[in-house]
């Protein structure tokens, strides 16, 4: 009788080896590349926002998508990718992803700790 324990895509149930799908492996890529893409996007969203002055309403919805685009590879791939890392018994992917929430996080409080002190009044303004 044949044994099962080979078969494509299922781990023996001792702790052996785990094929991962090609499907989970793109997914994993593809995050990746998002998340790296991320800044690409938020300078794209400024250069194209800044430089429609006559503000045409296809460019105000470019600049609007990748902006969008920009604040989900930041904000949702390392979550998403986390998970998926998690679910498929990833390591250095988990890995990778936890080091990209970190960077996420620090360059969010980074720009948030920014928009603060460039909102703030000049000296012997009211605001």
């Amino acid at each position: 009788m044949p044994s099962d324990s080979f078969a494509p895509g299922r781990s023996t149930g001792t702790g052996g080896p785990l094929t991962v799908s090609a499907s989970v492996t793109r997914g994993i890529t593809g995050l990746s590349l998002w998340w790296l893409a991320s800044p690409a996007a938020f300078v794209l969203a400024s250069v194209v926002g800044l430089s429609s002055r006559d503000r045409d309403p296809f460019w105000e919805l470019v600049s609007v998508v990748l902006l969008w685009s920009g604040i989900g590879g930041v904000v949702a791939a390392p979550a998403v990718g986390l998970l998926i890392a998690y679910r498929s018994r990833q390591r250095p992917a988990r890995r990778r992803f936890a080091i990209m929430g970190a960077v996420s996080l620090a360059a969010c409080a980074l720009a948030l700790l920014f928009w603060e002190f460039a909102m703030e009044c000049a000296p012997g303004q009211t605001c």
